[in-house]
C-alpha cells in the first residue's frame, strides 16, 4: 500500500560520504507564501471573497492550489494591514473559522479543523516511557480571546478553565461566537507521545492515547506542517 505524504521543496542537500547518503532539508508550500498579500477585495466584503481572492492569487502567482470551499456567510469590514504575508492572511481566514491551514497529502492547501478520527494509541505501540504529560490535569476550554489590542473580542469566562488567545484582525463578533460555541468545555490532555507511527494519522487529528495505567487521554495531533506527527 502506498500513501502520499505531501509535496515538498528542497532547500538544501548535504552529504558527508560522497553521496552514499544524502540529507535533504525540504519544506512544504508555505515556504512559497512569504510574499506580501496585496488584497483586491473592497473594504466592505465577505470572508468568502477574501478566501477566493487568496485562492486566485496563490494559484496564479505561485502555482499553489487552495481547495474550493464554501464559507459561512460572514460579512466583514476588511482591514488594510501593511506588509501582511500570504501565510498570515490564510492563517487569519482559517482562524475566523476556528480552524487552521495545512498542505494535504497531495500538496494542496486546505483549511480544516481538529477532528476525532476514532484512533487509539495503546501501550504496545509506544516506546518505553513514550507518553509524557506536560500538564498535571487535562485542559478544559472555557473562554476565547481574539480580535486585536484595539478591538478585543472575548467569549466565555471561568477562572478554573483554559483561555484560547489568538490575535486576528479579520474576526468579527459573529465569528468569535460561533467558534466559542464549538470549543466551549472541550477537554484534552497536553502531552508528548513517542510511538511507532502511522502514516494515516495527520496533524490536526484527535486521537486517544493510553498511559501506563491504561487510562485513556484525548490528545490533539500537533499542528505543524509535517504530514504526520509523533
Amino acid at each position: 500500500e502506498y500513501v502520499p505524504l505531501g509535496k515538498f521543496y528542497v532547500a538544501d542537500a548535504e552529504t558527508s560520504n560522497d553521496f552514499k547518503n544524502l540529507t535533504l532539508t525540504a519544506y512544504d508550500g508555505f515556504c512559497k507564501m512569504t510574499d506580501t498579500y496585496d488584497a483586491t477585495v473592497s473594504a466592505d466584503t465577505t470572508l468568502q471573497a477574501v478566501y477566493d481572492d487568496l485562492k486566485t492569487q496563490l494559484y496564479e502567482g505561485y502555482g499553489i492550489t487552495l481547495k474550493d470551499k464554501t464559507l459561512p456567510e460572514y460579512h466583514l469590514t476588511f482591514p488594510y494591514i501593511e506588509n501582511i504575508t500570504y501565510q498570515q492572511a490564510i492563517g487569519y481566514v482559517a482562524g475566523c473559522l476556528g480552524g487552521f491551514a495545512r498542505f494535504d497529502r497531495l500538496g494542496e492547501l486546505e483549511i480544516t479543523k481538529y477532528a476525532d478520527i476514532a484512533y487509539s494509541i495503546d501501550r504496545k505501540m509506544q516506546y518505553l516511557s513514550g507518553f509524557k504529560r506536560t500538564t498535571d490535569k487535562p485542559l478544559v476550554i472555557t473562554s476565547i480571546s481574539t480580535g486585536t489590542q484595539e478591538n478585543a473580542i472575548v467569549r466565555g469566562a471561568g477562572a478554573n478553565g483554559t483561555n484560547i488567545n489568538f490575535e486576528n484582525p479579520y474576526i468579527t463578533d459573529a465569528m468569535a461566537t460561533a467558534i466559542y460555541n464549538k470549543v466551549n468545555q472541550f477537554s484534552y490532555t497536553p502531552c508528548e507521545v513517542k510511538w511507532r507511527g502511522n502514516p494515516a494519522v495527520q496533524a490536526g487529528d484527535i486521537v486517544t492515547v493510553f498511559d501506563k495505567s491504561d487510562v485513556p487521554h484525548t490528545v490533539l495531533g500537533e499542528h505543524h506542517h509535517c504530514p504526520h506527527c509523533d
